[in-house]
Protein backbone atom coordinates (compact mmCIF):
# COMPACT_ATOMS: atom_id res chain seq x y z
CA UNK A 1 0.00 0.00 0.00
CA UNK A 2 1.55 3.21 -1.15
CA UNK A 3 0.44 6.57 0.30
CA UNK A 4 1.53 9.58 -1.69
CA UNK A 5 3.92 11.97 0.06
CA UNK A 6 1.62 14.92 -0.53
CA UNK A 7 -1.10 13.28 1.59
CA UNK A 8 1.32 12.65 4.48
CA UNK A 9 2.62 16.24 4.32
CA UNK A 10 -0.89 17.64 4.23
CA UNK A 11 -1.23 16.69 7.94
CA UNK A 12 1.07 19.65 8.75
CA UNK A 13 -1.43 22.08 7.22
CA UNK A 14 -4.40 21.11 9.39
CA UNK A 15 -5.60 23.19 12.38
CA UNK A 16 -5.61 20.07 14.57
CA UNK A 17 -1.85 19.66 14.10
CA UNK A 18 -1.14 23.24 15.21
CA UNK A 19 -3.45 22.93 18.23
CA UNK A 20 -1.67 19.75 19.39
CA UNK A 21 1.76 21.36 18.90
CA UNK A 22 0.63 24.47 20.82
CA UNK A 23 -0.63 22.38 23.75
CA UNK A 24 2.66 20.44 23.90
CA UNK A 25 4.68 23.70 23.81
CA UNK A 26 2.54 25.21 26.60
CA UNK A 27 3.07 22.09 28.73
CA UNK A 28 6.85 22.31 28.27
CA UNK A 29 6.86 25.99 29.29
CA UNK A 30 4.69 25.24 32.35
CA UNK A 31 6.98 22.45 33.54
CA UNK A 32 10.09 24.59 33.00
CA UNK A 33 8.65 27.50 35.00
CA UNK A 34 7.74 25.47 38.11
CA UNK A 35 9.55 26.72 41.23
CA UNK A 36 12.46 24.70 42.56
CA UNK A 37 11.46 22.23 45.24
CA UNK A 38 13.86 22.69 48.17
CA UNK A 39 12.10 20.48 50.66
CA UNK A 40 11.44 21.31 54.27
CA UNK A 41 13.31 23.97 56.20
CA UNK A 42 15.36 22.56 59.07
CA UNK A 43 16.00 24.76 62.09
CA UNK A 44 19.08 24.32 64.27
CA UNK A 45 19.56 26.34 67.46
CA UNK A 46 23.16 26.80 68.56
CA UNK A 47 24.62 28.32 71.73
CA UNK A 48 27.88 30.20 71.37
CA UNK A 49 30.96 30.20 73.54
CA UNK A 50 31.68 33.83 74.47
CA UNK A 51 35.29 35.02 74.34
CA UNK A 52 37.09 38.13 75.54
CA UNK A 53 40.03 39.71 73.74
CA UNK A 54 42.40 37.77 76.04
CA UNK A 55 40.80 34.47 74.94
CA UNK A 56 41.36 34.93 71.21
CA UNK A 57 44.28 35.71 68.94
CA UNK A 58 42.78 37.87 66.18
CA UNK A 59 40.33 40.26 67.81
CA UNK A 60 38.89 42.88 65.49
CA UNK A 61 37.46 45.03 68.28
CA UNK A 62 34.03 46.54 68.72
CA UNK A 63 32.41 48.11 65.68
CA UNK A 64 34.39 46.02 63.20
CA UNK A 65 32.26 42.90 63.05
CA UNK A 66 33.46 39.93 61.04
CA UNK A 67 32.26 36.39 60.58
CA UNK A 68 34.75 33.57 59.97
CA UNK A 69 33.77 30.11 58.70
CA UNK A 70 36.42 27.40 58.98
CA UNK A 71 35.82 23.82 57.83
CA UNK A 72 37.52 21.05 59.82
CA UNK A 73 37.69 17.29 59.30
CA UNK A 74 34.38 15.46 59.43
CA UNK A 75 32.56 18.47 57.87
CA UNK A 76 32.55 20.30 61.21
CA UNK A 77 32.42 24.04 60.70
CA UNK A 78 33.51 26.52 63.32
CA UNK A 79 31.90 29.94 63.05
CA UNK A 80 33.58 32.84 64.83
CA UNK A 81 31.62 36.07 65.25
CA UNK A 82 34.04 38.90 66.12
CA UNK A 83 33.41 42.54 66.95
CA UNK A 84 30.64 42.13 69.52
CA UNK A 85 29.59 45.10 71.59
CA UNK A 86 27.30 45.31 74.61
CA UNK A 87 27.36 41.61 75.57
CA UNK A 88 28.89 40.79 78.96
CA UNK A 89 30.51 37.46 79.74
CA UNK A 90 27.36 36.70 81.80
CA UNK A 91 25.23 37.22 78.68
CA UNK A 92 24.71 34.89 75.74
CA UNK A 93 24.94 34.78 71.97
CA UNK A 94 23.05 32.13 70.03
CA UNK A 95 22.27 31.34 66.41
CA UNK A 96 19.08 30.17 64.73
CA UNK A 97 20.28 28.37 61.59
CA UNK A 98 17.62 27.69 58.93
CA UNK A 99 18.71 25.24 56.22
CA UNK A 100 16.59 24.97 53.07
CA UNK A 101 18.33 22.93 50.41
CA UNK A 102 21.63 24.71 49.80
CA UNK A 103 20.40 28.05 51.19
CA UNK A 104 21.20 28.91 54.81
CA UNK A 105 19.91 31.85 56.84
CA UNK A 106 21.67 32.44 60.16
CA UNK A 107 19.95 34.76 62.63
CA UNK A 108 22.02 36.00 65.53
CA UNK A 109 20.32 36.41 68.91
CA UNK A 110 22.10 38.32 71.67
CA UNK A 111 21.33 38.58 75.37
CA UNK A 112 23.44 41.37 76.89
CA UNK A 113 23.38 39.93 80.40
CA UNK A 114 24.17 41.64 83.72
CA UNK A 115 27.51 43.27 84.47
CA UNK A 116 30.12 40.56 84.88
CA UNK A 117 33.46 40.70 86.71
CA UNK A 118 34.83 38.70 83.77
CA UNK A 119 34.26 41.74 81.54
CA UNK A 120 32.66 42.13 78.14
CA UNK A 121 32.66 39.59 75.34
CA UNK A 122 33.97 40.69 71.98
CA UNK A 123 33.51 37.44 70.03
CA UNK A 124 31.77 34.07 70.11
CA UNK A 125 32.44 30.65 68.57
CA UNK A 126 29.84 28.18 67.26
CA UNK A 127 30.15 24.69 65.80
CA UNK A 128 27.99 23.40 62.93
CA UNK A 129 28.06 19.64 62.36
CA UNK A 130 25.00 19.11 60.17
CA UNK A 131 26.14 20.17 56.66
CA UNK A 132 27.15 17.88 53.81
CA UNK A 133 30.24 18.54 51.65
CA UNK A 134 28.48 20.86 49.18
CA UNK A 135 28.35 24.53 48.16
CA UNK A 136 26.04 26.61 50.36
CA UNK A 137 24.69 30.17 50.01
CA UNK A 138 24.75 31.75 53.48
CA UNK A 139 23.07 34.91 54.74
CA UNK A 140 24.11 36.01 58.24
CA UNK A 141 21.84 38.52 60.00
CA UNK A 142 22.30 40.32 63.31
CA UNK A 143 19.14 42.36 63.83
CA UNK A 144 20.17 43.64 67.27
CA UNK A 145 23.46 45.07 65.97
CA UNK A 146 22.05 45.95 62.49
CA UNK A 147 24.76 43.96 60.72
CA UNK A 148 24.58 41.39 57.93
CA UNK A 149 26.72 39.48 55.44
CA UNK A 150 26.23 37.11 52.51
CA UNK A 151 28.70 34.54 51.26
CA UNK A 152 29.15 31.23 49.52
CA UNK A 153 30.81 28.41 51.45
CA UNK A 154 32.20 25.19 50.06
CA UNK A 155 32.14 22.63 52.88
CA UNK A 156 35.51 20.99 52.35
CA UNK A 157 38.25 20.47 54.93
CA UNK A 158 40.71 23.35 55.07
CA UNK A 159 38.39 26.02 53.62
CA UNK A 160 38.41 29.31 55.56
CA UNK A 161 36.18 32.26 54.66
CA UNK A 162 36.29 35.62 56.45
CA UNK A 163 33.55 38.16 55.71
CA UNK A 164 33.02 41.64 57.14
CA UNK A 165 29.61 42.38 58.57
CA UNK A 166 28.00 45.37 56.86
CA UNK A 167 26.25 47.92 59.04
Amino acid sequence: MFIPLSIILSVFNTPEFYIIVSVIAAAIVAVASLPERKGEVKLHLLAGQLLTSEDQQDSCGPGHGTITFEVHSGNIISVRRSGLTGVSMAGALSLAVRVSGFDIVIEERATPGPHSPAGMADSAVFHLDFLAPEWYHIRYESEQFSEHASLTLHVREGIRVVKSLIH
